[in-house]
């Protein structure tokens, strides 16, 4: 029953991770456009605690009760690791190649035209960096945050 529940656990939080992670990578990838790499991974990362706090603490973990303790553990779980986020992104772009790539396509006259460019280097570390912190937040969710007793489901 456990490894049952730790892996249906797992599934949610995984589900939750995955509708955060879009809007991390939505507010990164516009942010970067016109602010700095750095601030535009925080703001991003804050965006995605949002929706992972709500949707693991209702869904995932099953906790309905306002505990404002339980939320400061969240804050300080979640500010360790935007810091591991964010330093994992940077490092990422620091050793990784600054490559593009471009989706073209021909004119009548047979010439390329460019019609779209994205960075690729931006996305590989943005998935590094979640990869990293995903670990990070779910070992500190289940074992620190979330810890309280869960109620089984009947399937």
């Amino acid at each position: 029953m456990p490894i049952y529940q730790t892996s249906k656990e797992l599934t949610k939080f995984g589900l939750v991770g995955i509708s955060a992670v879009c809007v991390d990578l939505f507010v990164y990838y516009l942010l970067s456009q016109f602010i700095s790499v750095d601030i535009s991974k925080a703001l991003s990362f804050l965006s995605g605690t949002f929706v992972t706090y709500n949707l693991n603490k209702y869904w995932t973990w099953r906790q309905t009760d306002k505990n404002t303790t339980r939320l400061i553990w969240f804050v300080v779980l979640y500010a360790g690791s935007m810091l591991i986020n964010v330093g994992v992104n940077s490092l990422a772009l620091d050793y990784l190649p600054n490559t593009e790539m471009f989706i073209s396509t021909k004119t009548d006259a047979g010439e390329l035209v460019s019609r779209l460019a994205m960075k690729m280097d931006k996305f590989i570390a943005f998935f590094i960096a979640t990869a990293v912190s995903s670990v990070f937040n779910f070992i500190g969710q289940k074992y620190w945050v979330f810890r309280g007793k869960v109620e089984v489901e009947e399937d």
